[in-house]
């Protein structure tokens, strides 16, 4: 049986909470890191957050901020996993999992590597975090090379281009932890409720072949 989480990513509005309370992904994701479009100020990712459904974790993104800034974010309860975007290195993980640890914190840390070529899941593969996320780049909206997943060797999470007509594709070969989608459920650049609905139907669907 597949046992595909699924985490719907760059939510900021209280519809876009409406949309992912009715359709129950695993995860929620909330850009925490300026100047992104889809960014969130930290009063309103809280204020979003006590929204979410309870059974839905909230998942931070972070790109090359100070690890007690992440490690705030989950301290203050506004998340309950920590998402790294952008040149964070394995002495950057360690720094942040001490923290956490010193503030009596759980929470995953997964890890996002841009995948370009057969090094990239090297490193991926030897990342010290709980998870690591493949995406073809810093939200581009676009597939990369799924041949080289091959060889991963370790859970991950599933990014870049996912959407309706390939994220079944994509969960049938690869089997990943869980897949990330943003764009690929948006309509000019909003969430869009059916959008959300066929991909979370499609993986579901999957884990009752």
């Amino acid at each position: 049986m597949n046992n595909t989480k699924i985490k719907i990513c760059g939510l900021r509005t209280e519809e876009d909470i409406r949309i992912v309370n009715t359709y129950r992904p695993d995860f929620a994701g909330f850009i925490l890191a300026p100047p992104f479009k889809r960014y969130v100020p930290k009063e309103k990712a809280a204020q979003l957050r006590t929204l979410l459904d309870p059974a839905i974790r909230a998942v931070g993104v972070f790109v090359d901020q100070e690890p007690e800034t992440a490690a705030g974010y989950a301290a203050d309860g506004i998340i309950q996993a920590i998402q790294l975007h952008g040149g964070e290195d394995e002495q950057y993980i360690h720094t942040l999992r001490k923290i956490l640890v010193f503030k009596g914190i759980t929470v995953p840390i997964i890890k996002a590597f841009k995948v370009r070529n057969e090094a990239d899941i090297v490193r991926a593969r030897g990342s010290a975090a709980d998870y690591v996320l493949l995406d073809n780049g810093a939200g581009t909206g676009e597939t990369f090379d799924w041949s080289l997943i091959r060889d991963i060797g370790r859970p991950f999470l599933l990014a870049g281009g996912l959407k309706p007509e390939n994220v079944e594709d994509a969960v049938r070969r690869f089997r990943p932890f869980a897949v990330d989608i943003s764009s690929g459920v948006e309509t000019d650049g909003h969430k869009d409720a059916a959008k959300v609905a066929q991909c979370i139907d499609k993986v579901r669907n999957l884990q009752e072949d």
